[in-house]
């Protein structure tokens, strides 16, 4: 005996099984969760990346704002009234050649403060993914994701402090 179903009834119980069965499946997963926030915050090795980036930071300035402060004497050299012609067209070409410097010098900061910090922010995501890979195949998660994707979850999936203490120890 042969059932002739309609192709729709047939297509909504296909549809409604494979949502069943995916459902199920993913009933079974076993995530947990890492504050990228917090590990940023609370991690001396976060903390020493950020430090050494701060330095450079502050590096730079110095050296920019002392090329500042020798331009603003050279044109207040420049427009003094007491300047012979001939020590002004000095001024002006120590002037214009200071000024490519420092302008030389805040291209150079901007392109090596990108690089420091893409480079950190690199290695520090890649020691976090590892710990993440490494807690997961010890405790069986099927992944790990950031906390803040979740509506609500529950403290104890969440690994942030155990990633903190791993990446302190590397």
């Amino acid at each position: 005996m042969v059932y002739n179903f309609p192709k729709e009834v047939v297509m909504k119980k296909v549809i409604l099984l494979s949502a069943l069965l995916s459902t199920l499946s993913f009933a079974q997963q076993k995530f947990a969760c890492i504050d990228a926030n917090r590990i940023l915050q609370e991690s001396e090795t976060a903390q020493k990346a950020q430090s050494e980036l701060r330095e450079k930071v502050q590096f730079y300035q110095k050296s920019l704002d002392e090329k500042a402060k020798k331009l603003e004497e050279l044109k207040k050299q420049i427009e003094s009234k007491s300047i012979n012609q001939k020590a002004k067209e000095e001024k002006i070409k120590e002037y214009q050649k200071t000024e490519l410097e420092a302008f030389e010098l805040q291209q150079k900061a901007q392109k090596e403060l990108a690089e420091m910090k893409a480079k950190l922010e690199e290695d520090l995501t890649k020691k976090v993914k590892d710990i993440a890979q490494d807690l997961s195949k010890k405790n069986g998660f099927t992944g790990v994701l950031d906390c803040s994707v979740f509506v609500y979850n529950a403290p104890e999936i969440d690994i942030t402090t155990e990633v903190i203490k791993r990446l302190d120890r590397k």
